[in-house]
Parts: structure tokens; C-alpha cells; sequence
């Protein structure tokens, strides 16, 4: 259970942490290629992700629920879908199925503008963990925080701290 919600933490932050300057204007373009490193503190360490945002609808229905961000534009990793992709350095679990949904206002996104996301994970046994976050974009960085999602009770009281760069 920790490893998956590692890993929802990771994918979160991949999401919501992924901001590098594009050189074309100012702004930082949400879509490519993210490393992403998310902490549950006391629930366990630092975890590292590579992750591929997509472009994405808002709301998206998957293989473990339905799920929604504010935008108007959003982007998306899901490993369950082939919709982008996310995967962790490393080992990680078999059997799970991770995505993270992603919303801003624009893309590019402005320097210390704001998003939100959602993080699910889901084990081989059926388990699944959402998180809620969101965070800013600063100088071509991401940072924010997520907490899990009253719905996924399995997580209840569980929050973490993400970041992220584009590669």
C-alpha cells in the first residue's frame, strides 16, 4: 500500500510539478516529457517518475472510475490507457495502473500561476487511492501538495509534497 501510494505522490507531483521555461514567449508549456519527486514523509521516502503529459479533456472515464479537473485545459499521463505515460525510476510494483489529470488555465502556463490534479492508483488487487492537489508554476518549476481524496478512503489522512522539472 505504500509503494501505490508512493507512487500516486510521484504521479501527482509529475502532473503538477512539470514546468520549464519554452523560449517561445513567456510561460511554461505543460505537454512533455516530466521528472517528478514526490514525498509521503512519514509513510515512506522520496520517490522518482518520469512522466508524459498529454493533451487531455477535463474530465476523463477510465478503467477504475471517472475523474475531473478544473481547466479549460488539462492534460494527462495514464499508463492504463496509453494516454501519455508514467513510470518510476527504478523498480515499481507489477499490477498497478497510475494516471494523473492535470488542469491549468492556459498552456503555456504563466509564472506563478496555479493548477490542481488528480492522482489515482490502483493495485492489482483492486485497491484504488486518489489524491487531490495543486500547486504553482514558478520560474519553470512546479511545486504543490496533494492529499488523498475522501472517495478512497484507503488513503484517508495521507498528504505529500511533489515538485517536478521538464526534461
Amino acid at each position: 500500500m505504500q509503494r501505490i501510494l508512493i507512487l500516486i505522490l510521484i504521479v501527482f507531483a509529475a502532473g503538477c510539478d512539470s514546468a520549464k521555461n519554452t523560449g517561445a514567449g513567456s510561460g511554461t508549456s505543460m505537454q512533455g516529457i516530466w521528472t517528478v519527486t514526490g514525498n509521503l514523509g512519514s509513510q515512506g521516502g522520496p520517490a522518482t517518475y518520469q512522466v508524459q503529459l498529454v493533451s487531455s479533456p477535463c474530465s476523463v472515464t477510465t478503467p477504475v472510475g471517472g475523474f475531473s479537473v478544473q481547466g479549460p485545459v488539462c492534460f494527462i499521463a495514464n499508463n492504463n490507457s496509453g494516454l501519455g505515460s508514467i513510470s518510476a525510476a527504478g523498480s515499481r510494483p507489477t499490477g498497478n495502473s497510475q494516471g494523473v489529470l492535470v488542469g491549468v488555465t492556459s498552456n503555456p502556463v504563466a509564472d506563478d500561476a496555479t493548477f490542481n490534479l488528480v492522482f489515482v492508483a490502483g493495485s492489482g488487487s483492486g485497491n484504488v487511492a486518489e489524491f487531490t492537489g495543486s500547486g504553482s508554476v514558478t520560474a519553470g518549476t512546479l511545486k504543490g501538495t496533494g492529499s488523498c481524496s475522501a472517495d478512497t478512503p484507503i488513503c484517508q489522512g495521507v498528504t505529500g509534497t511533489f515538485s517536478a522539472t521538464q526534461q
